[in-house]
């Protein structure tokens, strides 16, 4: 009996450590998505007086989530962290079964960050089998020997949570380290767009409301009484009954000036083009226009480039800008969700060439004219396959860092007394 039940402590204690780690660090790699999961949260919750705080939320949260996760694989603090586990799952359950019972809260809940999208009822079925492991984490948090003296255990959390913090910082600044959004570099927009001809789409249950003798009734397809023509008309609604495949890429529009629609001249455009995303015009942060202007004058003396502006802000916001900044380079505008769906980054920029995205760069990160050359001379493939490796090798070093800091100090101990 004893020996099943140390069995079991390990197996929970390092199930839920993954779980929160994956959870944690999916999200940690971009804040900015969590940060815009909790503002639908506060709007539909009407808790919209917490928006300037979304930020600072994001960060803590999912560094807390990170640190719960990294404590219970190392054994620090194990006492604490059960109840902090054990609290957060509560919360988070709840929370999952109002939202999957509610059904207009939010689309998803964001537990998984863009990595991996659940539905609410899969979301709270998922808390629900995670449950009966923290429980036991719980019932047996005095049994964990400590790994190290308290200072020392302290000591190590803050540690956790230095590390934690530090990735969403970096990531704030340079774009996520795994970019899992539609408008990642390989991505082919037209055909992110396309809804394949087998895929199934939405159904509808329609409902005609018709009057006749001062009597309204419902009536359907199957019932309609095409042939009584003494019926008279007074409504019709539509209700999704089954959500359709939906492309990763259907929100997309990019209107000129005049209001024309020119995202496929944009899109489909064989030539080298910028896009530069200006999600909110109001307060943006216009300290490296200067890299942003010389590569808007670079396309505008090369063949082969051309540059736009894509906003959400106004007409007279974009006029506000170009005054500031001496913009020459011509604006279009479209949804908000669209520009924080294409990059993590007010202002951003993009590269594509015949709808291919090759690049995206953070407007910390502006590239220098000599790297947009050494970049468009390279073949399509090999940078795509850079980028991969890129994400690849950030992860597998964070990935190290933890695993061997971590294994350290669980050398230091093994038993668990009972």
């Amino acid at each position: 009996m004893k020996k099943t039940m140390i069995i079991l402590s390990h197996i929970s204690r390092i199930l839920i450590g993954i779980l929160f780690v994956f959870s944690g660090y999916v999200k940690a790699v971009d804040p900015l998505g969590f940060t815009y999961k909790l503002g639908e949260y506060f709007e539909s919750l009407h808790i919209e007086f917490l928006m300037p705080l979304a930020l600072t939320f994001s960060i803590l949260i999912i560094a807390a989530e990170l640190v719960m996760g990294l404590c219970l694989l190392a054994r620090v603090h194990m006492k604490l962290v059960a109840w902090c586990v054990l609290l957060f799952m509560l919360f988070f359950t709840v929370l999952t079964f109002y939202i999957a019972v509610k059904g207009d809260v939010v689309k998803d809940c964001g537990c998984f960050g863009d990595a991996l999208v659940l539905s609410n009822t899969a979301t709270f079925l998922k808390n629900l089998a995670a449950m009966p492991f923290v429980i036991f984490i719980f019932i047996w948090r005095k049994n964990y020997t400590p790994v190290a003296k308290c200072i020392i255990e302290w000591i190590i959390a803050i540690a956790f949570f230095a590390f934690a913090v530090g990735i969403e910082l970096y990531c704030l600044k340079n774009l996520p380290v795994i970019d899992f959004m539609p408008y990642k570099v390989g991505t082919n927009i037209p055909q992110a767009m396309e809804h394949p001809e087998d895929a199934p789409h939405d159904e509808y249950k329609t409902t005609y409301y018709y009057s006749k003798d001062g009597e309204t009734q419902e009536f359907n397809d199957t019932n309609f009484p095409w042939n009584d023509s003494t019926w008279v008309y007074v409504d019709v609604k539509s209700e999704l009954v089954k959500k359709g495949y939906e492309p990763p890429i259907h929100d997309l529009e990019m209107r000129n000036t005049d209001g024309d629609d020119i995202t496929a001249d944009i899109v489909y455009n064989d030539k080298f083009t910028f896009i530069l995303t200006l999600r909110k015009i109001d307060g943006i942060d216009i300290s490296n226009i200067d890299k942003v202007n010389k590569i808007a004058d670079f396309c505008l003396i090369t063949d082969n480039f051309d540059f736009y502006a894509y906003t959400s802000s106004s007409y007279e916001d974009a006029e506000i800008f170009v005054q500031k900044t001496n913009a020459l380079y011509p604006f279009c505008f479209g949804d908000d969700t669209s520009i924080k769906t294409m990059i993590r980054s007010n202002p951003g920029l993009l590269l594509i060439k015949d709808g291919n995205i090759l690049a995206k760069w953070s407007y910390k990160n502006i590239p220098s004219t000599d790297e947009i050359n050494k970049l468009t001379t390279t073949d399509y493939s090999t940078i795509v396959a850079r980028v991969k490796a890129s994400e690849r090798n950030k992860t597998l070093i964070l990935a190290a860092i933890a695993i061997i800091f971590i294994g350290f100090i669980n050398t230091r101990k093994h038993k668990i007394d009972f």
